[in-house]
């Protein structure tokens, strides 16, 4: 995928683009790339996906402590396997926030972007206050003669897909709902990191995970995961939460990755969150922890050899 940035405007083609946050990469807004993709191919014109960095949410209201579903290295990594191989980053600002709708039009899409046709959802607002939408951008496409096209909401089981309704979801534990709407599994790109050796003395052998503080992370809890190491994907058992049983107060993110012995200290894993096993829990013993995980981890075996048996063909052995 080739990433533009403010410093390649205007770009040397014309485009048709999308535009939009983009957090999640959800279904609906596969929908819209997919529009994106058939109105440039219409047009012949370069198909262009035109996000913003920070998240506009951030900016405008600092202290709502807003957590991202995908972070910028997330949304890059997802967006990279689609066949729209144009991304435009625009770091948002609150002086960017402040242009008009007319001004932003003719600015951007008219004469940096270059644009013969915009995809938007039904429910797209920009500009100043929020005072454009997608009436006014049909009305002031006409002026600049390009195509807009409004793509309604996309509806999954009675359920309206958006960012919020999955990030609700999440932060209720709800991570097979939320998979749905996504499309795909929830997932965290994270480094390893040395840890404090907790579960290799239990012998469940776990990779600490560095996730970026703007990541929205689902309760504390044990949850089955897909771990991806290397291009290789393995099963795995994810904790998020503070040890409880240890008396620890920092934070953590680990995941035991199953039959798997490598030194990984240093590469960034993808954890893919299939299902919540069980809430977060303070034991009476070491013993009764261990047998605890092993108990997960035979549940999470089962789990994920069922879900995805092209994946795995037999049973992980967990003695």
């Amino acid at each position: 995928m080739k990433i533009y940035t403010p410093k390649d405007l205007p770009l040397p083609f014309e485009t048709v683009i999308t535009i939009g946050s983009f957090d999640g990469i959800h279904l609906g807004h596969q929908t819209l790339f997919e529009e994106t993709l058939n109105l440039s191919s219409a047009l012949k014109s370069e198909p262009v996906i035109v996000s913003f960095d920070p998240h506009p949410r951030m900016v405008l209201f600092p202290e709502s402590e807003f957590k991202l579903l995908t972070t910028l290295e997330e949304k890059i990594h997802l967006l990279s396997a689609s066949k729209i191989k144009n991304l435009l980053l625009i770091p948002f600002t609150k002086t960017l926030s402040e242009l008009s709708p007319d001004l932003f039009v003719q600015e951007y899409i008219v004469d940096k972007l270059r644009a013969k046709g915009v995809i938007v959802g039904f429910n797209f607002r920009f500009g100043k206050k929020k005072m454009g939408n997608v009436d006014y951008l049909e009305q002031i496409a006409q002026k600049y003669n390009f195509i807009v096209k409004a793509v309604p909401p996309v509806i999954l089981n009675g359920v309206t897909i958006s960012s919020s309704t999955i990030r609700n979801l999440i932060a209720k534990a709800q991570i097979e709902e939320a998979n749905k709407l996504l499309g795909r599994p929830y997932f965290i790109l994270g480094k390893v990191i040395k840890g404090k050796g907790r579960g290799k003395n239990l012998g469940f052998p776990t990779a600490n995970i560095e996730v970026s503080p703007l990541k929205m992370l689902p309760p504390a809890g044990v949850y089955a995961v897909l771990v991806t190491v290397n291009g290789e994907k393995f099963k795995g058992a994810l904790n998020i939460g503070k040890r409880p049983t240890f008396e620890e107060k920092d934070f953590s993110v680990e995941v035991y990755i199953f039959n798997f012995n490598k030194e990984i200290y240093g590469k960034t894993l993808k954890v893919e969150i299939i299902k919540h096993i069980r809430e977060e829990k303070k034991f009476s013993s070491t013993e009764e922890l261990k047998t605890q995980i092993k108990k997960d981890c035979e549940l999470i075996d089962k789990i994920l050899s069922q879900s995805f048996p092209f994946f795995f063909n037999s049973s992980t052995n967990l003695s």
